[in-house]
């Protein structure tokens, strides 16, 4: 098909004007959609609607008549805008065609987010959460997270009680809305009570959320795909279409927003009380559930843009990490065809786009992708946040990214910290480099690739790296095999703390550091949260030392008897309590999967990637809150191979007392 070039000066869009089907359709160019590409100006502000939907096989198409022409369109495209209103050959008009999907989504009177044909379940479950979202639309749940948080609560107070007591309170709740654009919430404190009830699996079966069928809508394409991220984000009015059903994007919310809520529930009484809590098997679908996290962020990112909208790096911690939620690991990666999308796809969410168009950040399809991810990252280098290094993990798939330019196309590693909701505070926090104040980075232009030179020093050397979690990790038939792993893990830790005796000089010194190693410091704390934890494992790594394997080195079983002379003396309860152990494994799986621990020069006992080596240097570099391990390369340049926990450096003792801070070079 021919394309008409649109005049960018008058800031000039292509829509598609569909004709109807005439009333004998004889033949299969009567049954053949017809339709014209007009040009408009949105400068005249037409009145348009919009298609979000997610590209089919190329291979699989039919034909759509353009004007005179037929031309191939993927089958699962049944009304569309950006597969023929752009001239995808044309990469400078797709360019700036680009840059105007934040407008044209805007200004669109509705956008029609086709999810696909109908299947066995889609119905019910469309059905399902029409009814139970318009229900869970008065008490706030298709609002921001304030809310869930005020329902969750709720419903963890009654989870605590017998199933038989039942609270219909006619207390009067007012929800104030945390932005102030949206009359409060008034509510009757029983009919949030009862809604509970009625989802929970312990009061009745009449309303409980269809869990298969759910992960099987909310695991379509559409909900992977990082262009549909600003196209139901920007949308002043939209709604899901699944076969003939339809689901306005509030009650759509408001629905997933319960189901969240009652997974927290679950997952928080699993934690807190263990065995205590005896659930049912339609509460664990619940708890271990994995497919909201897609559909949350897509839904949530409404009301951000709204509000509080993200800058570019936020926005990729949002869609690029890897994240853990007990029992789950899950890939939380919105793809894209081109890798480049990655980058072009978010921009016009980003709070700070414009100033990331003054570094020259913006869609042009006629740089390569490396060129791409360089200038991406050097931006956020230049705008502090410097954070952004802990992002880079190996392998890449992007061939020529200098070791400091994190590949977007790929799921990140699980980092050290998490994020706050606004995914740019990093919890819980940790100051490895005080509070010292980083010096602006320099770019250099080595060969074919881009060098930073930033704020830091060499402070310590890889000496020797121990057996991994994955390694005594291999069996997970019973929790006695889990224990096991981590008493092998722990006696690792202790081994190598033994090798360089400068930091720890007591057994129980041995013993703590490894506990804290091995969590990385981080664990549940009193509400089930994660936080620093300093050594509140002690007791319970104490006592999984003295768990009798018979495959124990012979290192190992000397360390027995000087352990239980330890515990005795430190009155150590040996009988450890079963819940406490299996939340410490849980912790150790969060962080020490994908991770190797080792031991500097130095005697520190630490968590680094997966690829370190003895000779690798642990760099402190300023304005990082974690330390790092580089590896030396030629003229004095380093290479970054991951974030590391480091024990006894991570709250700034490394930098205490240091007046000069150098630069290194990172290629």
């Amino acid at each position: 098909m021919q394309y008409i070039p649109l005049d960018p000066s008058k800031t000039e869009i292509r829509l598609i004007k569909l004709h109807p089907r005439p009333a004998n359709t004889s033949t299969q160019r009567d049954l053949t959609p017809r339709c014209d590409l007009i040009h408009v100006s949105l400068d005249d502000k037409p009145d348009y609607a919009a298609l979000s939907y997610t590209w089919g096989d190329p291979r699989d198409t039919e034909m759509i008549t353009v004007g005179l022409s037929s031309v191939p369109v993927t089958q699962n495209l049944v009304i569309w805008i950006d597969a023929l209103c752009i001239n995808q050959g044309d990469n400078e008009e797709k360019s700036w065609q680009v840059q105007l999907m934040r407008e044209i989504y805007q200004r669109a009177s509705f956008v029609t987010i086709w999810l696909g044909p109908a299947d066995d379940t889609s119905d019910e479950v469309m059905d399902f959460l029409r009814q139970l979202g318009t229900r869970a639309m008065r008490f706030g749940l298709d609002g921001g997270p304030g809310h869930i948080r005020t329902v969750n609560a709720q419903w963890r107070s009654l989870a605590s009680k017998p199933p038989s007591l039942r609270d219909m309170s006619r207390q009067r709740v007012t929800i104030i809305d945390e932005n102030g654009t949206e009359p409060d919430k008034h509510f009757i404190m029983g009919d949030l009570n009862e809604l509970y009830y009625s989802i929970s699996g312990s009061h009745g079966q009449d309303c409980l959320f269809p869990v298969e069928g759910m992960a099987d809508l909310f695991e379509r394409p559409w909900w992977g795909r990082t262009w549909v991220l600003q196209e139901i984000s920007l949308a002043q009015k939209a709604g899901f279409a699944c076969g003939t059903r339809r689901l306005s994007r509030r009650c759509c919310t408001a629905a997933l927003n319960a189901f969240k809520a009652l997974a927290y529930v679950f997952q928080e009484m699993t934690i807190l009380e263990g065995a205590i809590f005896t659930s049912t098997s339609y509460q664990r679908s619940v708890a271990m559930a994995g497919f909201d996290w897609l559909p949350t962020l897509q839904l949530a990112m409404w009301d951000t843009q709204r509000y509080n909208p993200y800058p570019l790096l936020a926005l990729l911690r949002a869609t690029c990490l890897t994240a853990f939620r007990p029992p789950i690991i899950s890939v939380l990666g919105l793809e894209a065809s081109d890798p480049r999308d990655k980058i072009y796809g978010l921009l016009g969410l980003a709070a700070d786009r414009d100033q990331l168009k003054g570094f020259g950040v913006q869609p042009d399809y006629s740089k390569s992708c490396q060129e791409v991810y360089i200038a991406v990252t050097s931006s956020m280098l230049r705008q502090g946040h410097v954070s952004v290094l802990s992002l880079n993990s190996f392998p890449k798939t992007q061939i020529g990214l200098p070791s400091w330019v994190p590949d977007w196309s790929r799921p990140l590693e699980i980092s050290l910290q998490g994020t706050g909701i606004d995914h740019m505070t990093l919890e819980p926090e940790y100051k490895a480099s005080g509070s010292l104040l980083p010096r602006s980075p320099l770019f250099n232009r080595v060969g074919g690739t881009t060098s930073v030179s930033v704020s830091g020093f060499i402070y310590d050397e890889l000496h020797d790296i121990g057996a991994t979690w994955a390694e005594f990790y291999l069996l997970q038939n019973t929790i006695f095999d889990t224990l096991v792993a981590a008493k092998k893990l722990l006696a690792e830790l202790v081994r190598l703390s033994i090798l360089r005796g400068e930091v720890y000089k007591t057994l129980k010194e041995r013993i703590c550091g490894a506990a804290r190693t091995v969590t990385a410091e981080i664990g549940y704390d009193e509400t089930g949260r994660w936080a620093r934890i300093g050594n509140r494992r002690y007791d319970t790594a104490a006592s999984l030392l003295t768990i009798q394997v018979n495959d124990d080195p012979d290192e190992t079983r000397l360390l027995s008897s000087e352990l239980h002379a330890l515990i005795m003396s430190d009155e150590v309860q040996t009988a450890f309590a079963p819940l406490d152990a299996a939340k410490f494994c849980g912790e150790i799986d969060a962080k020490a999967r994908g991770r190797k621990p080792f031991v500097t020069k130095k005697g520190h006992l630490g968590l680094g990637p997966d690829h370190v080596k003895p000779g690798d240097a642990v760099a402190v570099l300023i304005g990082c809150q974690v330390p790092f391990v580089l590896r030396k390369s030629v003229g004095g340049s380093y290479q970054i191979v991951g974030e590391a926990y480091v024990d006894g450096i991570m709250d700034g003792e490394a930098v205490a007392g240091r007046e000069i801070v150098g630069v290194l070079e990172l290629i």
